[in-house]
């Protein structure tokens, strides 16, 4: 039972990844163009093709009408054109037509002294009948209104969600109401444990400004199951940096809604491909020496205490993590085990070159 909870809790933490969502959201695109846009909505269709791209009975049918044609007009440059449209198979087609027995020996022998008298003189012409390329079949307007609706649609919907993520800013009380007091030693570790305060000012301070180049605020609320948030880091200029965020890491006990005793929170730096991860643990599992061992090979153990905060740095990009809100659950698990509701401000500064 520990091994399977150990597997479901690593895919679990693998889905939350952002090259999961990215590959999963490039399958679905994928999927939804080629198989419903392009094979049952609005399949390709060939129009005026040359006869080199039809079935090979068909163009046996072809070169035997080119050669009664021939039979009866006697006109050598369309019936060269013809049979040079039948592409590169066109001689193995001329000797299938003399073996079927189903074309007019007299014709098909004149047919081929004009062919042969083609090759012996060297003139024979690469280009084959003028004829249209292959083109899709969009018959109606409408579809192509339609498709292009589609497109804006999404276009749009995409660009108001990144913003949504981006500049989601909740406004959080200084001193929340209802946030359980901690010990006195949990106070005292936690400061053991935070970087010292000319470290974090030197980190921003390798930022661009005093202002963070981004800053993001994520709630966590109990019955939340299935609690994610990440953000988009861009530059001024609107490159991509890298990504930040926060989610579920490990729960505890049984039943629903899940009790969350421990949440991630990770910065990807894209240039060099690095991911820094913190997991924020509750009292009890800090104190727990179980429980701290399992969630160790996660990340760096930070204890979360209501108004402190700590520091995330890769090689490009500094994170500063705010504890804005902390309230514990209550009922009959062990006391400070599970969050109820807890608030994160996470800022961001990219580091000077």
């Amino acid at each position: 039972m520990a091994n399977l909870a150990s597997l479901q809790d690593t895919l679990a933490r693998w889905i939350r990844t952002p090259l999961f969502r990215n590959g999963v959201s490039f399958l679905l695109g994928t999927v939804f163009g080629l198989v419903v846009l392009g094979w049952i909505i609005w399949p390709v269709q060939y129009v005026d093709t040359t006869p080199e791209m039809l079935r090979s009975d068909i163009q046996l049918d072809y070169l035997r009408m080119a050669v009664d044609s021939y039979g009866i007009s006697g006109d050598a440059v369309l019936a060269r054109s013809r049979f040079e449209s039948l592409g590169e198979r066109k001689l193995d087609l001329l000797a299938s037509l003399r073996e079927d027995g189903l074309t007019d020996p007299e014709r098909l022998h004149q047919f081929e002294i004009l062919i042969a008298g083609l090759y012996a003189t060297g003139s024979e012409t690469s280009q084959p009948a003028t004829a249209s390329v292959p083109v899709v079949g969009i018959k109606d307007p409408l579809s192509v209104l339609a498709i292009m609706g589609i497109l804006i649609g999404g276009a749009i919907a995409i660009v108001l969600a990144v913003n949504i993520r981006r500049h989601r800013i909740a406004t959080v009380l200084e001193t929340p109401s209802g946030r359980e007091e901690l010990s006195l030693e949990a106070e005292e570790e936690l400061v053991e444990n935070s970087p010292p305060a000319d470290e974090a000012v030197s980190a921003a301070a390798e930022g661009e400004g005093t202002e963070p180049l981004e800053r993001f605020v994520s709630t966590y609320a109990l019955g939340d199951d299935l609690y994610e948030d990440s953000f988009t880091i861009n530059s001024p200029s609107g490159d991509f940096l890298g990504e930040c965020g926060v989610g579920i890491s490990e729960p505890i006990g049984v039943g629903e809604p899940k009790k969350i005793t421990a949440l991630e929170v990770w910065l990807f730096d894209r240039k060099p491909s690095r991911t820094s991860t913190t997991v924020l643990m509750s009292q009890y599992a800090h104190d727990k020496d179980d429980v701290r061992a399992t969630l160790a090979p996660r990340g760096l153990p930070v204890l979360a205490v209501p108004g402190a905060d700590f520091w995330m740095d890769t090689p490009g990009l500094s994170l500063r993590v705010v504890i804005r809100e902390l309230i514990y659950g209550p009922g009959p698990l062990p006391q400070n085990s599970y969050f109820e509701r807890l608030t994160l401000q996470l800022e961001v500064w990219a580091k000077g070159k």
